[in-house]
């Protein structure tokens, strides 16, 4: 079974309809991993509480903080294998619901942003299915994740599978127990070499750890498994291990991970058919853009790798996907270190962020700016050099309500060559000046591109 699609209206930020496709796992690796990006408070998290309003064996309730104060009524539906199921307020104002077509022996396991646990606990045991059923969509954000400590006492009998990819994902073999006080509380022990910690000891980040692996573990082929800002409290080498191994599992399963960390973003998962789609609040509320085939195969094209320009897509390039706003495309990586000196000695403030180290030539700001539209950027703008302005043109074209404009040389420096014929006069001299002539259009040139930006 499959979970192609959701929709969402009246929950939390979304008081218009949104809609989440999801992808599927096609036996490559991360093929059916679905990422969700975007700023704080921009709706990430509740899209996740949505799927695991399914989870739980009691009906679940929406209580008056979690409806829309515009909507007072909640609108869940989703679809499963072309099936649809719905989750919906019974009336208007009620924390009441209905539940329609939702099928039990299709569960989706959601673990929370907010992963912590009581450190010391009592005695019980489940199993993944009953954890499941046990821990539906609470009526208020818990600052503890509810109940994982019994999934200990039943991963503890036959750890093997558990410990294996508790060791992938810290990068050394643990060694961990459950003991009990002599006050009858349980608590969990972990070994740093000759040294102990107990749950109330341990890091945030390697709690952390164990609740991913838990998620993980015992899954299926075809499970789908929903994870929030796995990223948490966790060292960059940590990420990356997680991530790696969310890739290697979204081969067969379906894996959704709401993340703020660019370590999460696979490009080669998104060119084998994973998902991102990016979350913002306007004043509409929360909004879902996701990228289409069009610009996953920009995507492609830009992360194929350039001996030349083997930093187009990477990790600086990749904050792309968890900007707010105000994207400056540039052609190359000279142009994001020296569009800043000609700002500063014009004694103007460039309003908006760089891409990366440049786009990697004038023909690559279309590909950029196709992911750019599909992901809900508004403030988009495009500076290229001088003789460039055929491909200007062309951009204004497909995407009008970006900027576009070229500088008054053909290059932002001067740069020598062997014959004098061939020296390229630049917007700055040889000793990194603005030239005298140009400061008037520059001027002009950048006074326009803040007041695209700002307005």
């Amino acid at each position: 079974m499959t979970l192609t699609r959701m929709e969402i209206l009246g929950y939390r930020g979304f008081r218009e309809r949104g809609s989440l496709d999801f992808a599927f796992p096609n036996g490559e690796p991360g093929s059916g991993l679905t990422l969700l990006t975007g700023p704080n408070n921009a709706g990430k998290s509740s899209i996740l509480e949505c799927l695991r309003a399914r989870q739980g064996s009691a009906p679940v309730s929406f209580t008056a903080g979690t409806r829309n104060p515009d909507i007072e009524s909640v609108e869940i539906k989703y679809i499963i294998n072309d099936k649809e199921e719905m989750i919906r307020s019974i009336t208007k104002g009620s924390s009441e619901t209905l539940s329609d077509g939702v099928d039990p022996n299709f569960p989706i396991f959601v673990l929370p942003s907010r992963r912590a646990f009581n450190p010391y606990f009592g005695k019980s045991e489940w199993s993944r299915d009953q954890y499941q059923k046990n821990t539906g969509l609470p009526a208020q954000r818990s600052s503890v994740l509810s109940g994982f400590e019994y999934r200990l006492f039943s991963t503890i009998k036959n750890p093997t599978d558990f410990n294996k990819l508790l060791s992938e994902a810290l990068g050394f073999e643990p060694t961990w127990t459950i003991d009990q006080s002599d006050q009858g509380q349980y608590f969990l022990k972990f070994f740093n070499g000759q040294k102990s910690h107990s749950s109330d000891g341990m890091g945030e980040g390697i709690v952390s750890i164990f609740s991913i692996i838990d998620s993980l573990f015992d899954s299926g082929p075809g499970s789908v498994v929903a994870i929030d800002e796995p990223e948490l409290s966790l060292h960059p080498s940590l990420q990356k291990r997680i991530s790696s191994i969310l890739t290697r599992f979204a081969s067969d399963r379906q894996i959704i991970v709401s993340t703020h960390s660019p370590y999460f973003v696979d490009l080669r998962a998104l060119v084998r058919g994973a998902q991102l789609a990016r979350v913002t609040t306007t004043n509409s509320g929360s909004q879902i853009y996701q990228l289409t085939d069009a610009s996953k195969d920009s995507v492609s094209r830009l992360s194929a790798g350039n001996l030349y320009n083997p930093h187009v897509f990477g990790l600086d390039a990749r904050e792309l996907f968890f900007q707010e706003d105000r994207i400056i495309l540039t052609e190359g990586q000279e142009d994001v270190l020296l569009y800043p000196r000609v700002a500063e000695q014009l004694g103007i403030q460039m309003a908006g962020n760089f891409f990366g180290w440049g786009v990697g030539g004038a023909n690559n700001v279309r590909h950029l700016c196709l992911i750019l539209r599909d992901l809900g950027f508004k403030k988009v703008a495009g500076l290229l050099d001088g003789d460039k302005a055929d491909v200007a043109k062309i951009l204004k074209n497909e995407f009008p309500d970006f900027f576009f404009d070229c500088i008054p040389a053909k290059d932002i420096r001067t740069k020598a060559a062997r014959k004098p014929t061939e020296e390229v006069f630049g917007l700055l001299d040889p000793q990194m000046s603005l030239r005298e002539e140009f400061f008037g259009p520059m001027r002009d040139m950048l006074l326009r591109l803040s007041q695209h930006m700002i307005a």
